[in-house]
């Protein structure tokens, strides 16, 4: 016999990369405990599709509603999905009976939760935000136990079950190795010393700090080494805008620029822990990464999403700034001159802010949450 634990989400990287975190964890302790542990990931999207298929791990489909927050024809052919989804949620919780389900949160992972529910599988929630989503707080009542990312997202559930643990971490993109080694591995010259800026809108990228580096690509080169996760949608564009600069500035500016920049859409974990191991300034929306890079120690600046849903990314921001993060309003502040003000602040100052940082890393967030959906699954 064996522990069987379905881990159920999807969409962006907020809801999918904390489940890569737990199910290496739950392949950790299957060596401790001496007892297989079957694990399945359940939800839509093609990242999570992606990440059980790197981690060998199968992985069962089911369409996913969306509501968008904005007015959409695509809100109300989404309803039709829901019929055809639980069928499918219904199908493989039954099939496969898990004997505890983690639920991220997220739309991606409601009618697994339901069918689970119905099915009368233990639910265990985690919910990554400040302010949480609708399904985590609508599971709430029903949960086994609730984690909590942040302090402030306490005072919206009503479960005497909670426990504020961070957000887990992928071991792999946390392993900081020598500074020149990760650039090396970037693809960036070590020919010239400067500092080295890691700018990164999440999974699916920040078209507005996207812009802002584009602007200024040509002064920021000058002072600075960039890493530029621009998100994969916006690589191509992005890709020809950097050539056609480099082009027109061939005579005078083209191979400053060409020496100092690197763009990526998306970032493998090797990727990542190479970016946080040469960057120097982070920065950064306020998106679950901020436990990666509090635990890597780095100074970063965080640019909130401005339309993010009930504002938790300026939540998000707010709480990080105590424990030493710099926090930039978009609406208001992001422009060229602004951001290479705080680069260079957050530079200058590197080694207190983080040290700071540093204290509001919680490294242990995937360890609790596997032990608690073994423990449930005895």
């Amino acid at each position: 016999m064996s522990f069987r634990i379905m881990l159920s989400g999807g969409g962006s990287g907020g809801h999918v990369y904390p489940l890569v975190a737990v199910a290496e964890e739950l392949l950790k302790q299957e060596e401790l405990i001496g007892k297989k542990v079957d694990i399945r990931f359940i939800g839509d999207g093609s990242l999570i599709a992606d990440a059980a298929r790197d981690l060998h791990i199968p992985f069962r489909h089911v369409w996913a509603p969306k509501w968008r927050r904005y007015f959409s024809i695509l809100n109300f052919l989404d309803v039709f999905k829901i019929p055809f989804g639980l069928a499918q949620a219904f199908f493989h919780v039954w099939l496969y009976m898990p004997d505890v389900m983690l639920v991220k949160g997220g739309y991606a992972s409601f009618l697994p939760a339901l069918a689970a529910k119905l099915a009368a599988v233990p639910l265990i929630v985690h919910e990554s935000d400040s302010v949480p989503g609708k399904v985590n707080l609508f599971w709430d009542k029903h949960a086994r136990r609730v984690f909590l990312s942040f302090e402030h997202a306490r005072k919206y559930f009503k479960s005497d079950r909670l426990e504020v643990i961070g957000n887990p971490i992928r071991p792999n993109v946390i392993k900081l190795i020598d500074k020149a080694q990760a650039l090396i591995a970037l693809g960036i010259s070590l020919q010239e010393s400067k500092p080295v800026v890691f700018i990164s809108g999440g999974s699916q990228g920040a078209q507005s700090i996207n812009e802002v580096v584009l602007t200024d690509i040509v002064e920021m080169a000058k002072k600075f080494t960039i890493i530029h996760q621009c998100g994969d949608a916006n690589l191509k564009s992005i890709s020809a805008r950097i050539e056609q600069i480099e082009k027109e500035e061939q005579a005078t500016y083209g191979a400053l620029i060409k020496e100092n920049y690197r763009v990526f859409g998306h970032m493998t974990e090797d990727q990542m822990s190479q970016a946080y191991s040469a960057a120097d300034v982070i920065v950064s929306r306020a998106v679950s990464t901020i436990f990666e890079i509090a635990t890597v120690g780095k100074p970063v600046i965080l640019i909130p999403f401005k339309d993010a849903a009930s504002n938790h990314q300026m939540t998000n921001a707010l709480e990080f700034a105590q424990g030493g993060a710099v926090v930039i309003l978009e609406q208001d502040n992001l422009t060229p001159h602004i951001l290479m003000n705080e680069i260079t602040r957050a530079y200058e100052h590197r080694d207190e802010l983080g040290l700071k940082i540093r204290q509001f890393a919680r490294p242990d967030a995937a360890t609790i949450i596997a032990r608690e959906l073994l423990e449930v699954a005895k």
